[in-house]
């Protein structure tokens, strides 16, 4: 699949920013399809995170029932509940790796970083892979939710060098040769302010 100009530019703005600041935008996000659409399959990156986040939550269950527990939400007409979201935050944000037993951190870090099942075409080598490491990117393509979710968890719960990496090279090396392209032209997307600040 072609690079995501403008979600790359998304990416690249947060670069840096503290975990907090990512806790904050998720207090934003309280519905159930912010996360996930009740009606399609689970992107293999959202549900990594998915998985990820009940694992440091001893939690069990599918993507809509992990959502559920966030959100308090079985599907997207239920009114939404406000202070079930609060609660899940507040528990989330007193979470550690540390806390947990070793089969659970290896489980958090299996699924932090673990290799999924999506393609994406190599333009040097002029052919697909099959398979991504996990990464900030693809997750942020699939939910904003869950890509400050992601953030969160890998700024708090792991080392800096124990961390799963923001892009990968194909997609960034891509981004930059569309900016070589298009910035020239005067067709490149406007760059949006460094985050947290908010992009109009």
């Amino acid at each position: 699949m072609a690079v995501d100009i403008l979600a790359m530019q998304e990416l690249l703005r947060w670069e840096g920013v503290p975990a907090e600041a990512h806790l904050a935008e998720l207090r934003q996000y309280d519905e159930f399809n912010f996360y996930i659409s009740e009606y399609f399959e689970t992107p293999p990156p959202a549900q990594s995170v998915l998985d990820a986040l009940a694992v440091l939550m001893d939690w069990s269950g599918d993507a809509k029932q992990i959502v559920t527990k966030m959100t308090g939400q079985r599907h997207t007409e239920e009114e939404r509940r406000p202070e079930k979201f609060k609660q899940f935050l507040g528990a989330l944000e007193e979470r550690r790796e540390s806390s947990l037993p070793e089969a659970r951190k290896s489980l958090l870090q299996q699924k932090m970083t673990e290799s999924i099942s999506w393609q994406k075409f190599d333009n040097e080598a002029q052919s697909y892979r099959e398979r991504t490491p996990m990464n900030s990117y693809d997750v942020l393509k699939c939910s904003q939710a869950l890509f400050h979710l992601f953030e969160w968890l890998r700024l708090t719960q792991f080392a800096e060098e124990d961390r799963p990496p923001r892009y990968v090279e194909i997609d960034i090396k891509a981004f930059r040769e569309k900016e070589r392209e298009m910035r020239p032209k005067g067709t490149w997307p406007p760059d949006p302010p460094a985050g947290p600040a908010p992009r109009d």
